[in-house]
C-alpha cells in the first residue's frame, strides 16, 4: 500500500491505531467535515490492520471488510489499498448479499414473511379508508391486495433468490430495498448469524455512515461498549467539524 497510507498520520490516525490494536479491538466512528482526509485516515487503518493482524487474519481464513455506498467509493479505496486478498471493499448492497447469499431458507422465510407484512399493510390502510376516498384510490388498493396475495402463493416453489435492481419475488429477485431491510434483520435477531459474520469479517469498517451512530438499515451490526470518537483535524490546516458523540 502506498499513496494516503504514507501520508503523516493525525491525532486521529493515532487514535483509531490504538482502538484497533487493543485486546479485544474496540468499536469506534470518525466524524469530520468534507475534504477533511476520512479517505486517507481509513486507507491508513486497513494497511495497519494488515500489517498487524494479517497473519492471524491468514490463518484464520478472515477478511476485512470495508463497506461503502459507492461503485466509485470504492474503486477509490480499491486504488489506494493495491487490492490485497485480506481486505474486501464493496458497497453496502453488494457486502450485505455476500452475506445471506448462502441462507436461502431464511431468505424464503423473509420474503414470505415481508410479502405477508405487506397485504397487512394495505388492508389495514383499506379499513381506514373514509367516505372521501376516491373508488379509484379504493381500487388501486384492492389490486395491490391481490397482487401481493398471488406472489404470497408462490414464493414457496421459488428454487433459490438472487440480487437484483428491483424486486420480482415470483422470479426469485431480491431489489435494493430488500436487502437492507433484511440482512440488518438476520443479523440483529439470529445469533448463529452473528457468529458466522465475525467469523469472516472480525473487522469491519463502513465509509460514510449515513446513519446515527453505527446503525445500518435502523438496526445495530455491531456488539460491545459504546465506540471511541476520534476527532479528525484537517490535514490541511485548520480544523473542522467537532465529532458526533455518542447518545
Amino acid at each position: 500500500m502506498t499513496g494516503r497510507a504514507s501520508q503523516e498520520d493525525t491525532q486521529a490516525d493515532r487514535e483509531v491505531r490504538t482502538c484497533i490494536n487493543s485486546s479485544p479491538p474496540q468499536n469506534f466512528v470518525m466524524t469530520a467535515g468534507a475534504g477533511s482526509g476520512k479517505t486517507t485516515s481509513l486507507v491508513k487503518a486497513l494497511n495497519n490492520i494488515v500489517i498487524e493482524h494479517g497473519d492471524m487474519l491468514r490463518r484464520k481464513r478472515q477478511r476485512v471488510a470495508c463497506i461503502t455506498y459507492t461503485e466509485i467509493a470504492a474503486e477509490e479505496i480499491w486504488s489506494e489499498i493495491g487490492n490485497p486478498p485480506l481486505v474486501h471493499v464493496s458497497t453496502i448492497h453488494s457486502f450485505f448479499w455476500t452475506l445471506v447469499r448462502p441462507f436461502q431458507r431464511d431468505i424464503k422465510v423473509w420474503v414470505a414473511l415481508r410479502v405477508k407484512e405487506k397485504i397487512e399493510e394495505l388492508r389495514e390502510a383499506a379499513s381506514n379508508f373514509g367516505p372521501r376516498v376516491q373508488q379509484r384510490t379504493k381500487d388501486k388498493n384492492q389490486k395491490e391486495i391481490d397482487r401481493y396475495s398471488q406472489i404470497a402463493g408462490k414464493i414457496a416453489a421459488v428454487p433459490a433468490f438472487t440480487y437484483g435492481v428491483g424486486s420480482d419475488y415470483t422470479k426469485g429477485v431480491l431489489g435494493h430495498d430488500d436487502i437492507v431491510k433484511m440482512v440488518p434483520h438476520l443479523i440483529s435477531d439470529r445469533p448463529l448469524f452473528q457468529k458466522l459474520l465475525a467469523q469472516q469479517f472480525p473487522f469491519i469498517f463502513v465509509d460514510e455512515n449515513r446513519g446515527p451512530g453505527r446503525w445500518i438499515g435502523g438496526r445495530s451490526i455491531l456488539k460491545g461498549p459504546p465506540p471511541a470518537v476520534p476527532h479528525l483535524p484537517d490535514r490541511h490546516g485548520g480544523d473542522n467539524e467537532l465529532p458526533l458523540r455518542p447518545k
